[in-house]
């Protein structure tokens, strides 16, 4: 995966949990370069950016999450926990025996008639035995999937732009590459919602 394309995958899962249109700081795209220099997986990333809004919105006191710095002791935390799991899995497969996530992926998909197609590429990972490459492979098959969904559904994806339209508002403050950005992040979000299709990784 190219540095470009994690970083695109971080800035728009990050707007997507914040629901709202957003600049990354100077400060975010250094902590988002160190995570990728460290080789911190992007999965680990994602989760650990999952992890502190949903502590969030499950606390008494809701905190307005505004940059990438919230979540920098969670991927930490994450990253050590997961550590030899990733590195070493390089090239064997690992005792959390992947292939029963993929079987639960599978049959999640399977119950969904817009994943279902998608159900025994994603059982054929198993035969993978490195996590990280399971990992980049899922996250490649839930790009595909959502380019079906959006190919052969486009009522429905013009019904849920306008959503998103609308609860964004007035973004015409906003320079035309983040307000892209912050539109692919809740479109994305809403397909699997309306579709009923799961996150593709292994570590959800």
């Amino acid at each position: 995966m190219s540095a470009d394309q994690y970083y695109r995958e971080i800035e728009t899962h990050f707007a997507m949990r914040r629901g709202t249109p957003f600049i990354l700081s100077a400060k975010d795209w250094a902590l988002m370069k160190k995570w990728h220099d460290e080789g911190v997986p992007l999965p680990v990333v994602i989760e650990a950016i999952d992890s502190v809004f949903e502590k969030n919105e499950t606390s008494g006191r809701r905190k307005v999450i505004s940059s990438l710095s919230y979540c920098r002791h969670a991927v930490k935390e994450l990253w050590d926990e997961r550590r030899n799991l990733y590195v070493g899995g390089i090239e064997q497969t690992p005792e959390s025996a992947p292939e029963v996530m993929l079987e639960q992926l599978a049959q999640r998909l399977e119950a969904s008639p817009s994943g279902a197609a998608f159900a025994e590429r994603v059982r054929a990972l198993g035969s993978e035995k490195s996590v990280p490459r399971i990992e980049q492979r899922l996250i490649e098959l839930e790009g595909e999937m959502l380019e079906s969904v959006m190919a052969t559904s486009p009522q429905d994806i013009a019904e849920i732009r306008h959503e998103i339209a609308k609860a964004l508002g007035n973004t015409a403050g906003l320079d035309e590459k983040t307000r892209a950005r912050t539109e692919e992040a809740n479109l994305r979000r809403m397909i699997r919602e309306r579709f009923d299709l799961p996150r593709l990784t292994l570590f959800g």
